[in-house]
């Protein structure tokens, strides 16, 4: 083949799919069995053991490649069976899995397979050291974050061994892959398991800004088709262009191969004399479900790649739900006690040094401080904040630093020099992390980590593999029911719940408030005007609830639930259950608001201990908060 080949990739849902985008081009399919996989909701779809079989027959003899999907996060009691599966795909001899969890990786090494893996888009691999992270670890390409620059796609390709997949066409979502948890949290169907029921596409009404009536799809992303931009793709170092739409019909995606096919050849036999074909571009835009836009790939995207008029957006039969607020006297049954004879390891993560100052004066083993790339979100914590806060030398409180859930390559530069400055200060009890490139940074520097949620732990397999790349425990997922999360505390001691505080279901790029806003002189795209922090901003849904929009140290927006996570009515349960480290999330707190929310948590252990149980703390708990406080729909059981 020749040295600028790329393969076109299409999906495949059906077998009728299968061979219609074969014929017109594909190099390879990806597709997915009726288990294990991200696209979980059309029964009708995905393939029977023997349909892939036949699918594997049926690629191999027209020498084309067939990649499985398996790139759900698994639970504890998926995971022998999983094993039989995998024995499967070798057996049938599937060109390479595309995997998310950790846990595939670990039962593969288990049972000596040989099966090429490829790390899902739901990894989020954004930077170069989260590329070594999975060479290191054996994989052969990387499916990288679909909100990457061309620049930063090149400087990945020049650092790195892997191959480098990256989308083409197709269905773009406002969240960063694998870090939505918004669907989990409103009804208890994980994205993460193929059974999101897609809230970014549904309207809402922002608050903010002088606009509290205009209702409009704020979050529903225009569709990804870079066929434009084909020669500078290859010339960044792609090389599988993806196309997207494993629910989409034989007729549409074939029409989109051949037109990718068409270039693809074009370009590869003359790369100095290919001008894109305007009469195909024209063909995809009229057959196109949603308007086109360019993703990230020259700077993030603003409101115009959003469809807000929603006139274009397909029919999904979900809406916003009613959801659930904590009550007073809603307390378990008296609990049998049993519980440790000590207090728990509490972590709380705060905003400014007044709160630092007051966690220890509880007592709190751990504080928390994210580390911010900027000073302008007031909860983020620069190297020289950091360096201030350990300065205070507290006996009994150790700092802990957290790195961003999201972490793309032109920012990883900078993160990292203010991480070797971090990690050369004294004082300093480790790091957080929630993203493989963080992780091997930090564990080259001799530093100890923990994992965060956005490592997305959820069974014990993948808590064991971190545990073995060295790091001292880990978070359980925020999308996972309790008795998961007990299975994973009885396989792993160093496991930590968060029981307290907001939580963020979508990580966007779109800055919603510089979006919605007219613009102000000087507001050219360099200099922001900081609309963020001038008010506050809410979406409101049907049932007019309240998802505050918050942005972080990266100039992210942040989509948040609507009453934040509190687990005391639990605390018994937990207890007995053995869990150790409780970690509470209080950076958006006023002082006061967290030493009291705080300190009626450390109370409840401490009568728990003595065999005492009553409501009163957690309807003290539920006055601190008038607007309410919620329990997860994930700690509702569900078969």
């Amino acid at each position: 083949m020749p040295g600028n080949y790329v393969e076109l990739l299409a999906p495949a849902g059906r077998w009728d799919v299968l061979e219609q985008v074969a014929a017109a081009g594909a190099d390879a399919v990806y597709l997915g069995g009726k288990r294990f996989n991200m696209r979980m909701l059309k029964q009708d779809y995905n393939f029977s053991d023997q349909e892939l079989r036949n699918a594997v027959d049926f690629l191999h003899q027209q020498n084309k490649k067939i990649y499985i999907t398996l790139n759900n996060l698994y639970y504890d009691a998926e995971l022998n069976e999983l094993q039989d599966y995998l024995f499967f795909l070798q057996d049938i001899a599937a060109d390479a899995l595309i995997i998310q969890d950790m846990a595939v990786l670990a039962l593969c090494r288990e049972l000596k397979l040989k099966l090429p893996l490829h790390a899902s888009v739901q990894m989020g691999i954004a930077n170069l050291q989260a590329a070594h992270f999975l060479e290191d670890q054996g994989f052969d390409r990387a499916i990288l974050a679909k909100n990457l620059t061309l620049d930063e796609i090149k400087e990945i390709h020049d650092g790195s061994k892997l191959a480098l997949e990256f989308f083409a066409f197709g269905d773009l979502c406002i969240a960063h892959a694998g870090q939505c948890y918004m669907s989990s949290l409103v009804a208890g169907e994980s994205g993460n398991r193929g059974r999101c029921l897609k809230p970014c596409r549904w309207p809402y009404r922002l608050e903010g800004a002088g606009q509290s009536e205009l209702t409009a799809y704020y979050l529903a992303h225009n569709d990804l088709c870079l066929y434009p931009q084909l020669p500078a793709l290859l010339a960044a170092g792609v090389s599988s262009l993806k196309i997207e739409g494993r629910m989409r019909s034989a007729e549409y995606l074939a029409h989109i191969i051949g037109i990718y096919r068409q270039a693809l050849d074009r370009l590869t036999e003359d790369p100095e004399a290919y001008e894109m074909n305007t009469e195909d571009y024209q063909k995809l835009t009229e057959k196109r479900v949603r308007d086109f836009c360019n993703g990230n790939l020259f700077g993030r995207a603003g409101i115009e790649s959003i469809g807000l008029s929603g006139e274009k957006e397909p029919f999904f039969p979900t809406r916003a739900l009613k959801l659930k607020k904590l009550r007073e006297n809603e307390v378990p049954e008296e609990p049998e006690f049993g519980l440790p004879r000590q207090q728990p390891c509490w972590s709380v993560k705060i905003g400014d040094m007044e709160s630092l100052e007051a966690m220890a004066g509880l007592g709190v083993k751990r504080v928390i401080l994210e580390y911010a790339a900027e000073n302008r979100v007031p909860s983020g914590w620069r190297p020289e904040a950091i360096r201030a806060a350990l300065s205070l030398q507290l006996d009994r409180t150790q700092i802990w630093v957290e790195t961003p859930r999201i972490v793309s390559q032109s920012e990883f530069r900078k993160m990292e020099e203010d991480l070797r400055i971090i990690s050369h200060l004294s004082g300093l009890g480790g790091f957080i992390v929630n993203e493989p490139g963080s992780f091997s940074l930090l564990r080259c520097l001799g530093q100890a980590v923990w994992g965060g949620h956005g490592l997305n732990t959820n069974n014990y397999q993948a808590a064991i593999f971190w545990r073995k790349q060295g790091m001292s425990g880990i978070s359980a997922s925020l999308e996972l029911e309790w008795s998961r999360v007990k299975s994973l505390l009885s396989q792993v001691e160093e496991t930590e719940l968060l029981v307290h505080g907001p939580l963020a279901g979508i990580i966007t790029d779109l800055c919603l408030p510089r979006g919605v806003q007219p613009v102000a002189v000087g507001d050219d795209g360099e200099d922001c005007p900081l609309h963020c922090l001038q008010e506050d901003y809410y979406l409101l849904d049907d049932w007019g609830q309240k998802y505050r929009v918050r942005a972080d140290g990266s100039c992210r927006n942040l989509i948040f639930y609507p009453y934040d996570l509190a687990l005391i009515q639990q605390l018994p349960e937990l207890f007995i259950s053995g869990l150790k480290y409780l970690r509470i999330d209080g950076q958006y707190y006023p002082t006061e608001l967290l030493k009291q929310t705080v300190g009626l948590y450390m109370e409840t252990a401490q009568e728990l201990q003595a065999g005492k149980w009553s409501t009163e703390q957690a309807n003290s708990l539920l006055k601190l908060f008038p607007a309410g406080l919620g329990s997860s729909p994930l700690f509702a059981e569900k078969d």
